[in-house]
């Protein structure tokens, strides 16, 4: 008799085979979301960074880059949005004051829309460290939570700010 089909071992070989591939390839495809974003916030990273750098150079050419946080302290942006409507952008030692208001006239982060994507948030009590997450997350309490981008204001002459991203998971 020549009968067509599979045997119980081929069958039992083909699905072992197909559950070690799925072993092996799934961790790779699950957290997809986690990791879309924080390349996202990654983005905004660079963005306060270039940003910042092209502040740094502004404030270089005024010569105010030596100078701490003053109401006079500030470099021409020229988008007519400052605290004078004169395109003044706050710096301290040359950089951007971490104010989110003041800092958001840089990035043009869409934050006013209920489903936007990015939202700001002050840190603490002082003016120097602001937050951007992502809306369809909570709003984070501290610099140590998941799943933000942050900028803290350098502190003395010659330090850059801090920008960092902690992962989200």
């Amino acid at each position: 008799m020549n009968n067509k089909g599979f045997t119980l071992i081929e069958l039992v070989v083909v699905i072992v085979i197909l559950g070690i591939l799925a072993v092996t390839a799934a961790p790779k495809f699950i957290n997809l979301k986690a990791d879309a974003q924080t390349s996202t916030l990654h983005g905004v990273q660079a963005a306060m960074q270039g940003a910042s750098a092209l502040v740094y150079g502004k404030s270089i050419v005024k010569g105010n880059h030596k100078k701490p946080f003053g109401i006079t302290n500030s470099v021409n942006i020229g988008d007519g949005g400052g605290f004078t409507d004169d395109g003044e952008l706050l710096v301290v030692y040359g950089y951007p004051i971490g104010i989110y208001e003041q800092f958001q006239r840089l990035l043009e982060l869409d934050t006013e829309n209920d489903d936007s994507y990015y939202a700001y948030t002050k840190i603490g009590t002082n003016f120097t460290t602001f937050v951007v997450y992502l809306k369809a997350n909570e709003k984070p309490t501290s610099i140590n939570d998941d799943c933000i981008a942050y900028y803290i204001s350098p502190t003395d002459v010659g330090l850059s700010p801090t920008i960092k991203v902690n992962e989200c998971l």
